[in-house]
């Protein structure tokens, strides 16, 4: 039987596109591309009840996503972790934040990612 006290509660983002204009090279910056974003969020309580209030609003996981990346970034791991830094003032217990760079204009190079994860 399973001990729902010792259960992990876990709030999944997958697979949040964004258009953004990020990238290195000034033409990255001008054009813009394709991003997904993917969160991991270990809630610290199980949400037991019927009510928003008693888990995390994604929506509100979302809204900050798309703020920060509306902020100019030359590096995906500089927009990671500012996602990663303000996700973490959210009442969760671990945070997973992963960037995926949708085709690159680099030798037919599908995707690149970055990945913050808490210890």
């Amino acid at each position: 039987m399973v001990d729902i006290n010792k259960t992990t509660s876990v709030l999944q983002i997958n697979d949040l596109r964004i258009w953004a204009y990020h990238g290195w090279y000034e033409e990255e910056r001008l054009i813009g591309g394709e991003y997904r974003i993917d969160v991991v969020m270990n809630l610290i309580h199980t949400p037991l009840e019927n009510e928003l209030d008693s888990t995390v609003d994604y929506q509100l996981v979302i809204d900050a996503i798309r703020a920060e990346m509306s902020r100019e970034h030359k590096l995906i791991e500089s927009a990671c972790k500012s996602i990663f830094e303000r996700l973490s003032k959210l009442p969760i217990e671990a945070l997973e934040v992963t960037i995926t760079k949708l085709d690159l204009p680099i030798n037919n190079l599908k995707s690149t990612s970055f990945t913050l994860r808490s210890a």
